[in-house]
Order: structure tokens, then C-alpha cells, then sequence
């Protein structure tokens, strides 16, 4: 690295010497990759890069197979991936520091052919520093039933060592949202956002974002989440079917099941499907609590994606219709059987 990263220096590369063969051995590649690289303290958005050295200290030639992460980070293999015995290959890694704050370490893979260590990690760790930091990220409130009360927090603490910035105010686009800013609770840095969702809410997935109004210069918003899954008195499991691929010569069947939660019976009036695309069967389970649908794919269906719905229409004064999403693709040749 250059710049500002050039006072700081690699981690060693683990020195494992290849052994002296014994009579008969055969010949192996050994991976030895380098140690963590501490890249400091850095502000929140930066772009923190660095090459890391992957050394064959064995007999035979190392091949660097495949490098992949799951941290956030971009990797490249920069160098030849068959590393010949006492060379080097080397992979460059970016991490984007835009949705992190505070002490983090992530780790990258390196696939090798080295029988004894197939796998080897390279690691990025340091500090975030930001002006505010919101816990959680992203807001999950559940799986809800609608009509009950729902009220969660998002802590707001400083980021950074004397940092004094606040959130001045909350912006949403769903009216069933609301958000207040308050206090710490007694004796805490920073300040609690309680989230709230009114009790009439469509069914179904419910998603939106709040946007945190800050006083800070550098980051003036920041954007949070929120995610939430509303059920009715009568509750659809799955929420949606999912044949997959449909092969030559397999039974493909899928099962609905249909559950009255409310304090009053309930009756199936009806189901609708696509006929050409899917038949089905009834089954009660217990009167007017629970219903079996079986759903199957037909013979001769033509190659393709399905995209279709199961309507489920019931004497429910506000869940008089529910709509399933249903999901397929027939390869070519193949049919029910």
C-alpha cells in the first residue's frame, strides 16, 4: 500500500520450511500464508487495501485454486496461480468500510491443492471510526400478528472517541411506521429511537426504511432498515410454494397448510389455482380450524418458469382472501409421472 498505510508494515509470512523428503515420499505443495494485517484506525466509508503473500514452501508447486470472501470484501487473485516450491503468490483484498463501525476483523479464503491445509484465511483487522452508530443495522421486527401492539428500539451511540453529533430527526415513507426520538436509558451515552407499527396493517411483508436526520457534517443520514412479516387470525405455511425443478420421471407434490388462529370458526369457501399449471386437493384436518392442500404440477407441462398464485377464499370478515405464491421451472423432457 501506499499513502498513509506505508508506515505500516506487512505481517510476516508464516516460515514453515519444507521438510527433507523421506525415501519413498512423494512431493507436496505447502501452503504458508501470511499473518493478519492490522490496518489501523480509519474513518467510516474508507476503501482499506492491501496485497496479501501466499507462500509453497513445500517440494511440489502450489496451486491457488479459488479466493473468496464473505465480509464484504473485494479479492483478486494478482498473481499466477501455480506458485512454483519457495515462491509467492499474492491476492489483493479491498474492504469497503461503508456499513462498519468499531473493532472488526474479516477474514478471506484461499482454496488450495495442499492436502493437509486445502483451505488457508487472510484477515483485515482494525478500527471504524464513525460519528454515530445505530444498533441494529437493519431492523427485523418478526413475524407478527396483526392487532398486537409492536414497539422496538434502535440505539444511537457515538462512534468515535469526544464525539458530540445526535440524530435531530426521523424520516419514513409508510404510514403505519412511527418513530420518536428519546434519551439513553439513564446513565448511557446517545439516544434510543422507539419504532412502532400501527395495528391495522395490510397482511403480508411489510418493509420500509427509516432515514436518521444527524447534525454531523460527515454523515449527515444514516439509513436503517425495517422488515417485518404481518399474519392474520388465519395463517398460510408456507407463505409460498416452491416446486423447483420438475425432472423426467419424478412425482412433484407440494403441501399447504391452512390454520384458523381466530376465536371463532372458520370455513374454506373456496380455492383457485391455474388449472393447466397445477391441480389440487382438500383435505379438512379439523373442522374449521386447519385445512391440507396438495398441490401437484400436471403431466405435459412445457419447458420454462412458472409464475402462478393459489387463491384461498374463507367466511373471514377481513381475511376473506389469501393470495400464495407459487413457483416452478420444467426442464426440457420432463413430466409428471
Amino acid at each position: 500500500m501506499t499513502g498513509r498505510w506505508g508506515s505500516v508494515a506487512f505481517a510476516a509470512v508464516l516460515a514453515l520450511a519444507p521438510l527433507a523428503p523421506t525415501a519413498g515420499a512423494q512431493p507436496r505443495p505447502r501452503v504458508a500464508a501470511e499473518g493478519p494485517f492490522d490496518f489501523g484506525a480509519v474513518d467510516r466509508g474508507a476503501k482499506v487495501e492491501h496485497v496479501f503473500r501466499v507462500a509453497n514452501t513445500g517440494d511440489a508447486p502450489l496451486r491457488l485454486e479459488q479466493v473468496k470472501s464473505t465480509c464484504g470484501c473485494t479479492v483478486a487473485l494478482i498473481s499466477d496461480p501455480d506458485v512454483p516450491p519457495g515462491r509467492e503468490g499474492r491476492v489483493a483484498v479491498t474492504l469497503d468500510t461503508a456499513r462498519m463501525a468499531g473493532r472488526v476483523t474479516k477474514v478471506v479464503t484461499v482454496y488450495t491443492n495442499d492436502p493437509e491445509t486445502p483451505t488457508a484465511s487472510l484477515a483485515l483487522t482494525g478500527t471504524i471510526w464513525a460519528d454515530l452508530v445505530a444498533s441494529p443495522t437493519a431492523l427485523y421486527l418478526g413475524r407478527l400478528r396483526r392487532g398486537d401492539p409492536v414497539s422496538r428500539e434502535i440505539d444511537v451511540v457515538p462512534g468515535r472517541p469526544g464525539a458530540a453529533w445526535a440524530v435531530t430527526r426521523v424520516e419514513k415513507s409508510h404510514p403505519a411506521l412511527e418513530a420518536e426520538i428519546a434519551p439513553a436509558a439513564q446513565g448511557l451515552p446517545g439516544q434510543r429511537i422507539v419504532v412502532r407499527l400501527a395495528k391495522e396493517l395490510p397482511l403480508g411483508r411489510f418493509s420500509d426504511e427509516l432515514i436518521l436526520r444527524t447534525n454531523s457534517p460527515r454523515e449527515p443520514t444514516i439509513t436503517v432498515p425495517v422488515f417485518a412479516s404481518v399474519e392474520g387470525d388465519v395463517a398460510v405455511l408456507p407463505p409460498q410454494v416452491t416446486f423447483g425443478i420438475a425432472r423426467h420421471g419424478a412425482a412433484v407434490a407440494r403441501e399447504l397448510h391452512v390454520r384458523n388462529r381466530g376465536g371463532r370458526p372458520l370455513a374454506l369457501t373456496r380455492v383457485v389455482v391455474r388449472p393447466e399449471v397445477v391441480s389440487y386437493t382438500l383435505e379438512t384436518v379439523r373442522e374449521g380450524v386447519e385445512w391440507e392442500i396438495v398441490l401437484r404440477l400436471p403431466d405435459g407441462l412445457p419447458p420454462g418458469k412458472i409464475e402462478g398464485a393459489v387463491e384461498i377464499f374463507t367466511d373471514h370478515p377481513r381475511e376473506s382472501r389469501l393470495v400464495i405464491p407459487l413457483y416452478a421451472i420444467v426442464r426440457d423432457g420432463a413430466r409428471r409421472s
